[in-house]
């Protein structure tokens, strides 16, 4: 019985104080934290020769198939990609 009557004197204490208060300046701090990142103009430059970069290797690297297989090919994994892209949206927001 020792128990309960520690417990309900640890209830009631907590309940007899005030309530905890966040700062004002707290959801100021909490959306700077949250808010998502923007490349910087460097960031987006790196990121533009990247895909250039890949697309004209991809190209090269695919110059002797035949048209029917590159076209296949995109059919297949271009909705993919757009797919994934749309799930890892929905799951981050």
């Amino acid at each position: 019985m020792r128990d309960d009557e520690l417990m309900d004197r640890l209830l009631r204490d907590t309940l007899a104080a005030a309530p905890p208060q966040l700062s004002p300046q707290f959801d100021d701090r909490l959306m700077r934290r949250v808010r998502p990142r923007r490349l910087s103009q460097k960031g987006r430059v790196l990121v533009t020769a990247y895909a250039v970069l890949g697309a004209s290797t991809a190209a090269w690297l695919m110059h002797d198939l035949p048209l029917t297989m590159i076209v296949a090919a995109l059919v297949i994994t271009v909705p993919i990609a757009l797919g994934v892209s749309a799930y890892g949206r929905r799951i981050t927001a």
